[in-house]
């Protein structure tokens, strides 16, 4: 695909990411730079501890077994941070996406949120190391793992626009990983 035919593709599909946004989502921003896709919002974090859900084993300083995440009363507290997504050639390739603190510097390893089931959000992708990436259908970083071969980019081009990438991320970062 010729660059300008990319880029206008980028643009409408931008356009739509914007009219598909639901009041109930706490996106306060979004810019497209060229073929960088910044979306800002609004994520309330809990300081938490892990506890068993059940049976358990303490190993070193780390709960081997279901655990869940409690929440720390009083921890509440409201930030900003900027999900990312790099366009290039989208979509006869799928976006990366990345986490940035509201300055724009790339959020910590640690800082990132976590999941204790370890689906959504892994760490050590054989291409990108320095950072934790979203292992989910829709993002370059799934698609071009190793345990994802069976799952070319191809499959779900179709049916997988930018808008319903960008937004499943920013919901699922806003409910379902904020605890940190």
């Amino acid at each position: 695909m010729h660059p300008d035919d990319v880029a206008r593709h980028v643009d409408a599909s931008v356009d739509v990411l914007r009219d598909a946004v639901q009041p109930d989502l706490p996106i306060v921003d979004i810019e497209l730079d060229g073929t960088q896709l910044r979306v800002r919002y609004e994520v309330e974090l809990l300081a938490s501890t892990p506890a068993a859900a059940g049976p358990g084993v303490l190993v070193g300083n780390q709960i081997v077994g279901t655990v869940f995440n409690v929440p720390i009363l009083g921890s509440r507290r409201r930030e900003q941070l900027i999900l990312t997504l790099d366009v290039t050639d989208f979509d006869s390739q799928p976006p990366t996406a990345e986490l940035l603190a509201a300055d724009g510097t790339p959020l910590p390893p640690e800082r990132w949120p976590r999941d204790v089931e370890g689906q959504g959000i892994v760490p050590d992708h054989p291409l990108w190391r320095r950072r934790p990436f979203f292992c989910r259908p829709g993002t370059r970083e799934f698609h071009t793992h190793p345990q994802h071969e069976d799952e070319p980019w191809d499959a779900y081009r179709e049916g997988m626009s930018l808008s319903n990438i960008v937004l499943s991320l920013i919901r699922d970062l806003t409910t379902r990983w904020t605890m940190q």
